[in-house]
C-alpha cells in the first residue's frame, strides 16, 4: 500500500477557553486559536491516513505552523509519496536524517502512516504498537487547572472531584508565588484526597525553584510531582532541585530524545519523564524514548501539545500500548470551540477514565467540511 500523496493542510480552530501557563510557554497557550496543521496521507489502496501537529513556536524545535507545513510538503513528502505505509518507522528515521529540527512536524506523518497502516489491515494502531496494556482499554485521566483566581480554581476543582477526577495538574509560575499556593490550597479544600502535581514550563531557576516548591508542597499538603521546573537546557540545575525538595521532579521541555533521556538518568536529575510523541517525532520515536526510560528504570507520563482529536488520539494509542506509564494522562484537556472530526463524542472524556476506541488505524473520521471551514491557506 504505497503512499501517493502527502499533504500539510494548516487550520486554526477557535478555543473555548484558554490554558494560562507559566513559563516562555505561555503566549502560545494563551492564544485565541489552535493554529495547527493536519496532516493527510492518501494511498493507492484508498485509505486516508490523519495525523496532527500543533506547533507552540516557543517550544525548542517545535516550528510554526507554515515551517511546519513547509517542511512537511517540500522536504518530507518527497521521501514518504511512493513509499509503503507500512514501513512508517523506517520512514520516520529517514525523515529524522532529512531534516532533524523538526520533530513535531515528524510526529505528524507518522501518525498519518500509523492511521492508515491501522486502516488497511483492519487493526487499531495499538495493536501496532505492541498491543493494549490492559484489556478494558482504559486509561486514566487528571484535571488541567490553567492559572486563574483561587476562587475560579476552587469551583473548577470541586466541579471536576464531582464528576470523579482525583488527579490534578495546575499550572504554576506565572504571577506571586502567594497565589499559585492560594490555588494548590483551593483545590486541596475542594478534593481533600487529591493528587496534585504542579507544572511550572521552565519558569524558574534552580534557586528559585527550590524556594518555590517548598512552600508549594507545604500549601498543597503533598504535591506527587513538579514538572519542568528550571529552563529546558539547565539540566545541572534540574539535579539540584530534584536533590533538594520532597516531590517528585519530572523532565518535560528538557527531554525529547533517548539520547536526553540517558543523559538525564546518568546526571541523577530526575525522578520521571514527560513523553510526548510531537517531542520525539512521532510514536516510533516514543516508543524509543520509553524504552530507554525503562532501561534507566524512570516511569513516564504520556502527554501532549494540546492537540485536537486528530493528534491526541495518536498520543492516546501510545499510552495505552506504553507499559513504562505510571501517571494519569492530561492528553484530552484541549477545550476548542468546534472540531476536525465526525465523531467528537468519541474523544470528549467526561470522567477520570477514558476508553481508547478499537476501530481500524486512530479510530477517527476527519470531516472534511470542517476541515475546509477552518481551513486558512
Amino acid at each position: 500500500m504505497e503512499v501517493t500523496t502527502l499533504d500539510a493542510i494548516p487550520v486554526s480552530v477557535p478555543k473555548a477557553t484558554a490554558l494560562r501557563t507559566g513559563g516562555s510557554t505561555a503566549s502560545t497557550a494563551g492564544s485565541a486559536s489552535f493554529d495547527h496543521v493536519l496532516v493527510r496521507a492518501e494511498t493507492a489502496g484508498g485509505v486516508t491516513g490523519y495525523g496532527e501537529v500543533a506547533p507552540h513556536p516557543d517550544w525548542p524545535n517545535s516550528g510554526t505552523q507554515s515551517t511546519v507545513r513547509s517542511v512537511i510538503e517540500s522536504e518530507f513528502a518527497p521521501v514518504v509519496e511512493g513509499r509503503r505505509a507500512a514501513h512508517v518507522a523506517r520512514l520516520t528515521e529517514e525523515l529524522d536524517r532529512t531534516v532533524a529540527s523538526q520533530p513535531f512536524a515528524r510526529a505528524g506523518v507518522d501518525a498519518a502512516l500509523y492511521d492508515a497502516f491501522g486502516k488497511h489491515v483492519g487493526r487499531p494502531t495499538y495493536e501496532l504498537l505492541g498491543g493494549p496494556t490492559n484489556t478494558d482499554r482504559s486509561l486514566p485521566l487528571h484535571y488541567t487547572i490553567g492559572i486563574k483566581d483561587p476562587e475560579e480554581v476552587r469551583e473548577e476543582a470541586s466541579a471536576a472531584a464531582a464528576d470523579g477526577f482525583r488527579a490534578f495538574k495546575l499550572k504554576v509560575g506565572a504571577d506571586e508565588r502567594s497565589a499559585d499556593c492560594r490555588r494548590l490550597e483551593a483545590v486541596r479544600d475542594a478534593c481533600p484526597d487529591a493528587r496534585i502535581r504542579v507544572d511550572a514550563n521552565g519558569t524558574w531557576s534552580a534557586g528559585e525553584s527550590v524556594r518555590a516548591i517548598r512552600e508549594l508542597n507545604e500549601a498543597a499538603q503533598g504535591i506527587v510531582f513538579v514538572e519542568q521546573p528550571v529552563p529546558h537546557d539547565d539540566r545541572s540545575g534540574l539535579r539540584r532541585v530534584r536533590e533538594a525538595v520532597e516531590p517528585s521532579v519530572m523532565a518535560d521541555e528538557g527531554c525529547y530524545t533517548p539520547g536526553d533521556v540517558a543523559t538525564l538518568a546518568s546526571a541523577n536529575a530526575v525522578d520521571a519523564i514527560n513523553i510526548k510523541p510531537a517531542k520525539a517525532g512521532g510514536l516510533s520515536g516514543a516508543k524509543r524514548v520509553a524504552a530507554t526510560a525503562a532501561a534507566h528504570n524512570l516511569p513516564c507520563y504520556i502527554g501532549g501539545m494540546l492537540e485536537l482529536s486528530v493528534g491526541a488520539a495518536a498520543a492516546a494509542h501510545f499510552a495505552l500500548a506504553t507499559p513504562e506509564r505510571a501517571y494519569p494522562t492530561g492528553l484530552l484537556n484541549a477545550d476548542a470551540d468546534g472540531s476536525l472530526v465526525e465523531n467528537p463524542d468519541r474523544w470528549n472524556a467526561a470522567g477520570p477514565s477514558f476508553t481508547v476506541p478499537d476501530e481500524p488505524g486512530m479510530g477517527i473520521a476527519v470531516d472534511a467540511d470542517a476541515v475546509e471551514r477552518y481551513r486558512v491557506d
